[in-house]
């Protein structure tokens, strides 16, 4: 959403400004300025010139006035320009008070018009969003399903954990049956096209973990087998997901066909993992789910959070931090191999479908900052060094990062804006419990 442009007049004995808000944060500035000004901008430049040019029979920066206007007019004419811009920017600023974006924000300028009634010049820049204040009574969670955490639960982290100690007989002998784990690849097939989906991939052949259409397709088969079918949902699918579901032609390639030989679930496989026995080991794991249940819950309440800022609070932003963001986020995805090998064989329409989902992703980052930035400054809440660079280690840690004894800027800048940001939903979500109480 961008603001409605808007003017305003400024003036004072040696300038006259107008100032143009525009969209996207873009300030322009309309100087006019006075022959008075010139004339100080013009001794400046003679100034600088007389210190960078060689006079006959002076020193450096010791020549008349007179004689350095004479000989080098056009270098005088170029840095007049420059001396103007600097000195009419100054005081066009003590009029409008227009902050920078930040320190590394560029100021264009061009010189519009010249005559004896003064120069007028045209600066260009970006400013600080205007950032609306949140009230964080408005937000109303939804209720939020916690997953569940039971015995089933627990059975299947311990099936997991098996299959992580598994020992695997490859089978060639027979054909596939219920039980068996296959490794295959799958593509997608439209015409003489194919799209690779699965490279490798091993699943369970059974009807709980298994598509319907994929065990009905793979049974019998052997290793070494090119299967070809059509995908299809679930005949217990809602009406919804079957409208959603696309069938496509695949083609399954079965490179290996294996027995899966589990370690028994004893006292002995629990110490193996760390526990003191079965029982123990359940407790502990019991706990572990809960833990991501509840973290999960949270998640989606602060997932909500950031809806509601996005959607409540609409306030024009500077295109170049959007941009910033977007390239900083596309740079990262092609540094993903997979992803890299998807957008070199994307057409020109794909390219751009992603690039615009990109810089929508980018504009929420950038929206939620601010706008997280701003409750945490309006309610004055405490955010510490300690903070910021224990969550700074985390992320470093998180990409493998061994030393983490120096912490990069961007590094500091990134946890910092996540700190900002947790302790925004923070302050929400206990006034909603609160108010809920």
């Amino acid at each position: 959403m961008s603001a409605l442009a808007s003017s305003e007049e400024l003036k004072n004995d040696d300038l006259r400004v107008v100032v143009h808000r525009k969209p996207a944060c873009r300030i322009e500035l309309e100087v006019h300025a006075t022959p008075v000004m010139v004339q100080k901008a013009r001794k400046a430049a003679i100034k600088v010139i007389n210190k960078e040019v060689t006079t006959p029979g002076f020193r450096k920066g010791k020549a008349p006035e007179e004689t350095i206007e004479r000989k080098f007019s056009a270098q005088i004419a170029k840095e007049l320009h420059k001396q103007l811009a600097d000195l009419a920017y100054v005081e066009a600023q003590k009029l409008a008070k227009i902050p920078l974006l930040n320190q590394n924000s560029s100021i264009s300028f061009d010189v519009k018009k010249e005559s004896e009634e003064g120069i007028d010049l045209l600066f260009v820049f970006e400013t600080e969003p205007k950032v609306p204040t949140a009230d964080p009574k408005k937000f109303q969670a939804k209720p939020v399903q916690r997953p569940e955490v039971g015995d089933i639960q627990v059975d299947e982290a311990i099936l997991q954990m098996r299959f992580f100690y598994a020992q695997w007989k490859v089978v060639e002998d027979r054909p596939i049956q219920d039980g068996d784990y296959i490794m295959i690849d799958l593509e997608t097939i439209d015409g003489e096209q194919s799209q690779k989906v699965f490279n490798q991939v091993r699943f369970e052949v059974s009807k709980a973990r298994m598509a319907t259409w994929m065990k009905e397709l793979v049974s019998g088969a052997k290793s070494g087998d090119v299967l070809e079918g059509i995908s299809r949902p679930e005949e217990n699918a809602s009406e919804e997901e079957k409208k959603q579901f696309e069938p496509k032609k695949v083609r399954l390639t079965i490179s290996k066909v294996e027995e899966a030989i589990l370690p028994e679930l004893d006292d002995e496989f629990a110490k193996k993992v760390g526990a003191s026995d079965v029982t123990g080991m359940r407790d502990s794991i019991r706990q572990i789910l809960e833990a991501r249940a509840e973290e999960k819950v949270q998640d989606d309440l602060r997932e909500q959070i950031n809806d509601f800022l996005i959607e409540e609070y609409m306030f024009d932003l500077p295109r170049s931090l959007i941009e910033t963001e977007k390239k900083h986020r596309m740079d990262n995805m092609v540094r993903d191999p997979k992803f890299k090998a998807t957008w070199d064989k994307a057409s020109q329409e794909e390219r751009k479908n992603i690039e615009t989902k990109v810089e929508r992703e980018a504009d929420q980052a950038v929206r939620l900052f601010y706008l997280s930035r701003q409750i945490v400054r309006d309610l004055n809440l405490p955010i510490t060094h300690q903070e910021v660079e224990n969550e700074a280690v985390k992320t470093l840690r998180s990409f493998g990062a061994q030393n983490t004894d120096q912490i990069p800027k961007e590094m500091f800048a990134l946890a910092l804006s996540k700190i900002i940001l947790f302790k925004a939903q923070s302050y929400i979500l206990e006034h909603q419990v609160a108010s809920n109480n």
